[in-house]
């Protein structure tokens, strides 16, 4: 009897585990809202950039952590992680703002290279889904576009 009630429960916790195993959240859409110039420094310039996460899920995602690189014109300007902990519903959209810091060099060359009106961006990276343990997920994302170059001659320190 023992045998029985024990093989049962093995095969419960099994299909429960498959299932959750089936369960792969896709990943959040991500835009870039906006950038923006919050100060300036003895050898940097540190800025914001807003971020737009749609959950296409039919269930709701907790992103618990956010690795990221923003590139413009092809220079990578910075690097990070936002600790910021957001709930999202399903297939609602949340808001994420990541701290950038950036070397005056890397925008020297970025203001060289713009002849054009537009300058060409990256923000690509990973986000952290889930809880703790086997129950997180870690997904990339990327995002490219256009910021014209009137956005950056309209920045106020």
């Amino acid at each position: 009897m023992k045998r029985i009630i024990l093989a049962h429960l093995l095969v419960g916790m099994t299909l429960l585990l498959t299932s959750c195993a089936s369960m792969r959240p896709a990943a959040p859409e991500v835009s870039l809202l906006g950038l923006q110039l919050e100060n300036l420094t003895l050898s940097h310039a540190i800025l914001s950039a807003d971020l737009s996460l749609y959950n296409p899920n039919d269930f709701p995602l907790d992103i618990q952590r956010a690795v990221y690189s923003l590139t413009l014109q092809d220079i990578q300007v910075a690097r990070g992680q936002a600790t910021e902990k957001l709930h999202i519903a399903a297939h609602e959209t949340g808001a994420l703002t990541l701290r950038l810091s950036s070397s005056y060099l890397n925008l020297l060359r970025i203001g060289r290279n713009s002849q054009q009106q537009d300058i060409p961006f990256s923000i690509d990276g990973q986000v952290t889904l889930g809880g703790f343990g086997v129950l997180s997920r870690t997904v990339s994302f990327k995002e490219e576009g256009i910021i014209p170059l009137s956005a950056f001659l309209t920045l106020n320190p």
